[in-house]
């Protein structure tokens, strides 16, 4: 299962949230720093809708602009915003110098009422007024094991199709542990017509019981042998972590062997895993003893 690292041209992002301590910005910093080293495609910064929230995600999108030689990819929502509340938000993140948005819908909330009249509902109506108004690349999401609130799988495809029909360069998916999954969603796409990069979405495994309970919620699945092995290896952190790497390494092994070369990893604002990660892919420093465990 094993590529030649030193051959492979392999890309890397990574993704951050913003903090909302100040031990939080600590960490983000540092992490920050970290990988900034491996010269990264970009970095991303998540997004929080609701008033501070916005602010503190702009916010940190401006600093990281100011001190990172890395592009900064800022997400943006639009569930419920109009044409012109979007386009005041998007003149703000070109005045500080963004050059590329990660535009995505949002989420519903559970006891919504009556649509806003005017207002986005699908993040294909975003993608649009970016490319109609704005020079900005664009990245959007997808699913290779579905979105929650896709009809079907065909539903969730031709979502895809149209965010892509309407100006998106590239899709980064939701975060996966079945390999198979990702490559057949990929290949689904190729059949449908969908010509542009899909890239997979990376999580390392830092605690199995919130990697378990976030996926609850947003439809990810953890197949069973991976939650056993994790589950068995909780109370061994000298154990714990060499394998996590190992298992991330073998994901992204196994997709660079299916011709996979652009990797973004959800970093959750800690540099260890997707920092050691991406040294082993780049063939810098050896694999951990337990890689042949996780294959």
């Amino acid at each position: 299962m094993e590529i030649d690292n030193k051959q492979a041209d392999l890309n890397f992002s990574y993704e951050f949230y913003p903090p909302r301590q100040v031990e939080q910005q600590r960490r983000l910093w540092r992490t920050i720093g970290c990988l900034e080293t491996l010269s990264p495609t970009f970095f991303s910064v998540t997004y929080g809708a609701l008033g501070s929230q916005s602010e503190a995600s702009i916010g940190i999108v401006k600093d990281m602009i100011a001190e990172s030689h890395v592009e900064i990819a800022a997400h943006l929502t639009c569930l419920d915003k109009t044409p012109e509340e979007m386009q005041q938000t998007l003149n703000i993140l070109e005045q500080i110098g963004v050059s590329h948005i990660v535009a995505l819908r949002g989420d519903r909330v559970v006891e919504q009422g009556k649509p806003i009249q005017g207002a986005y509902q699908y993040a294909e109506q975003l993608v649009a007024q970016i490319a109609r108004d704005y020079s900005f690349d664009i990245s959007v999401a997808a699913y290779p094991e579905i979105h929650p609130d896709a009809i079907s799988a065909q539903d969730d495809l031709d979502n895809l199709r149209r965010k892509f029909d309407a100006g998106a360069t590239r899709a980064l998916t939701q975060y996966f542990y079945d390999c198979d999954s990702f490559l057949r969603f990929r290949d689904q796409a190729i059949d449908a017509g969908i010509e542009n990069m899909i890239v997979p979405g990376i999580l390392p495994i830092h605690d199995i019981d919130k990697i378990i309970s976030f996926s609850e919620r947003c439809g990810a699945i953890v197949p069973n042998d991976v939650v056993e092995k994790f589950t068995s290896l909780k109370s061994e952190r000298e154990e714990s972590r060499p394998y996590a790497v190992a298992h991330c390494v073998y994901m992204c092994e196994r997709l660079a062997k299916e011709g996979i070369n652009d990797f973004h990893f959800y970093t959750l604002n800690q540099s260890d895993l997707s920092y050691e990660v991406t040294r082993v892919l780049r063939g810098e420093i050896d694999v951990p003893e337990s890689r042949m465990q996780a294959a």
